[in-house]
């Protein structure tokens, strides 16, 4: 029998979604990765965002033979899983458009409808009828051209706004008014309101958005980073800031998370800062059991060429 090992703090609804449509599969639940190790060895598959696991975990878990990752960037599976090829991987890709769309028109709207100021205005309980920006007629460059991205096109062309995007490939997106090469990026940027990073952290981009980036934009435009800290030079950005480079910044992934409490960030009044929060949402476990039931389908059935979201297909 098949078994698998589920760790989320909301096991519950994928057990009551999966045991009665795998009655073969043998389910094992934890909350949290401090208990998932005594029970890994145990299991042929790991269903988990596995942050907790480490190399020594994985090369004991000889039985081991899929992970499902819910979420996209499996940056942190790669030194864990390094010696483990035999592993297949997969990812929750194709899940996460609308709560990271929702993430990033947050910070652009709090950016320009000045929602700090507002908010310290109603804690002090002061009248003023600021002017705000609108989203209408602006240019917004997404880095980075996954399935997100072609979610988060749609909408920004929905509210009237004009969308380029950056990629390493050329293809066509739909909503996306032009596509430029990652080499391209500075010229990408020159003329848009918003950069949205979006790009998986890796070698190849690692602080992608950087000094030069910043010196390429214009004074008013405004910078997004939902992807991960990594993608962005966090001291180039500061200096970006205080320097007039760019008008503002919004945040939610950070290079240190959780962020220092000596970062300048947290007190810069053109910074909107949230916790990485951008791919959680009250319906995922729901979202990530359309890329589980298919995939463990697949698994039991003896068809893995037919598993999607693969990272690693395993040997």
């Amino acid at each position: 029998m098949t078994t698998v090992l589920i760790v989320d703090t909301e096991f519950e609804k994928y057990k009551d979604h999966l045991e009665p449509k795998f009655p073969e599969v043998n389910f094992l639940y934890v909350r949290d990765g401090e208990d998932a190790p005594g029970m890994l060895n145990q299991a042929e598959i790991l269903i988990s965002i596995a942050r907790w696991l480490t190399p020594e975990m994985a090369n004991n878990a000889a039985g081991l033979k899929w992970v499902q990752c819910n979420i996209t960037g499996t940056d942190h599976l790669v030194e864990p899983l390094a010696s483990r090829s035999d592993i297949i991987l997969t990812n929750g890709r194709g899940i996460h458009g609308p709560q990271m769309t929702e993430m990033a028109l947050l910070h652009m709207l709090a950016l320009y409808r000045q929602v700090r100021r507002l908010t310290k205005n109603q804690e002090e309980h002061v009248f003023d009828r600021l002017l705000p920006k609108v989203l209408d007629t602006r240019r917004v460059a997404i880095l980075g051209m996954g399935a997100i991205a072609e979610h988060m096109a749609k909408t920004f062309k929905a509210l009237g706004m004009t969308v380029c995007g950056i990629s390493r490939t050329d293809r066509v997106v739909d909503g996306i008014d032009k596509i430029y090469s990652r080499e391209n990026i500075a010229e990408a940027v020159a003329d848009v309101d918003f950069l949205v990073a979006l790009v998986p952290y890796g070698p190849d981009t690692d602080k992608i958005v950087n000094a030069d980036v910043f010196k390429a934009m214009k004074p008013d435009s405004c910078l997004v980073n939902i992807a991960r800290g990594g993608v962005v030079d966090e001291n180039a950005l500061i200096d970006a800031l205080n320097g007039g480079e760019i008008a503002a910044a919004g945040l939610d992934v950070y290079e240190v998370a959780p962020l220092p409490d000596e970062s300048p960030l947290w007190d810069m009044d053109n910074v909107f800062m949230t916790p990485f929060i951008g791919g959680r949402s009250d319906m995922y476990a729901e979202r990530i059991l359309t890329v589980i039931e298919p995939n463990l389908r697949h698994y039991v059935d003896g068809e893995r060429d037919e598993m999607i979201n693969v990272v690693n297909a395993g040997k």
